[in-house]
């Protein structure tokens, strides 16, 4: 079995985790595979370890935290191939395993003894006033609208299907997948949905009304964001990527991506219980991390 390896430098400092996890699984008659740049680096002492193209591997494994695990999503989720995270940031809600565990689960992972999660993505389309093509992107977590660097609210018009919902005066917007449901909708107070769910997420951020609430749309429905007038440039950021300089009167058009993406679910923990779990964990890492 080839297993596609990406790690974040700066999380997997010196690059131990990925070179004990090399150890082991060619230790296991398996193949890792890194990205060519990676030659430069102290995995090519490891025999056994090859560098090329992630097309010829059969899993694609992240280190770092559920940022790197979301960059390498944008980078390979063309290739069709599962993912499945080694956490080594805070926390890591989307990362399946820790530095500590995922030794234990690499037979089960070579014996196909997992089940894969088909997760929605997002296709994200930023048009002109004069229904210009922008910018595009795809996200799995959440494409957000907020207020620029400067301290004034942002002016959104909401449209679903078609159909004026509501103007929202505020900080901004998120449009989430159920994956994203505990990213940044949850801290801006949305519910947490299964990510086997076919739903969209839409929650308002700081909105200026005396009603600010979340809508759950069927997974087919179209959204639309229409920007007023603006005093500061507010930002787009899909999944935390960099993406087109907004104007006045530009259209964000949101709906589900025809690409899923494919993660590894090994079975250790329910959904609910695993969130309540990184959640408790994430409050004692901030707690006890070094100001």
């Amino acid at each position: 079995m080839r297993f596609g390896i990406h790690s974040n430098d700066t999380r997997d400092i010196g690059y131990k985790i990925a070179s004990d996890l090399c150890r082991s699984l060619i230790s296991r008659s398996c193949v890792p595979v890194f990205e060519e740049y990676m030659k430069d680096s102290v995995i090519a002492s490891i025999e056994g370890v090859e560098f090329g193209d992630f097309e010829t591997c059969d899993m694609l494994v992240s280190i770092g935290g559920d940022g790197t695990f979301l960059s390498v999503i944008a980078d390979y989720r063309h290739l069709g191939l599962p993912f499945i995270g080694i956490n080594k940031g805070s926390i890591g809600f989307l990362t399946e395993l820790t530095e500590f565990t995922y030794e234990d689960f690499l037979d089960n992972l070579i014996e196909g003894k997992y089940t894969i999660v088909e997760r929605m993505q997002l296709s994200c389309e930023l048009y002109d006033k004069d229904g210009n093509l922008k910018d595009s992107d795809i996200c799995l977590n959440d494409c957000a609208v907020l207020r620029g660097d400067k301290p004034h609210i942002v002016r959104l018009s909401l449209y679903i299907d078609g159909e004026r919902v509501e103007k929202f005066y505020g900080d901004g917007i998120v449009v989430a997948t159920p994956t994203g449901s505990t990213a940044y909708t949850l801290a801006a107070g949305g519910p947490l949905i299964m990510p086997s769910m076919d739903v969209l997420l839409i929650t308002p951020l700081c909105s200026h009304t005396l009603q600010s609430t979340s809508y759950v749309i069927g997974k087919d429905s179209k959204v639309e964001i229409h920007l007023g007038d603006f005093e500061s440039v507010p930002i787009i950021v899909p999944d935390g990527h960099d993406f087109a300089r907004l104007s006045p009167y530009d259209v964000l058009k949101i709906q589900r991506s025809e690409m899923s993406v494919k993660t590894v679910n090994l079975g250790h923990s329910g959904f609910f219980q695993n969130v309540r779990r990184k959640i408790i964990a994430r409050g004692s890492f901030y707690e006890n991390s070094q100001e």
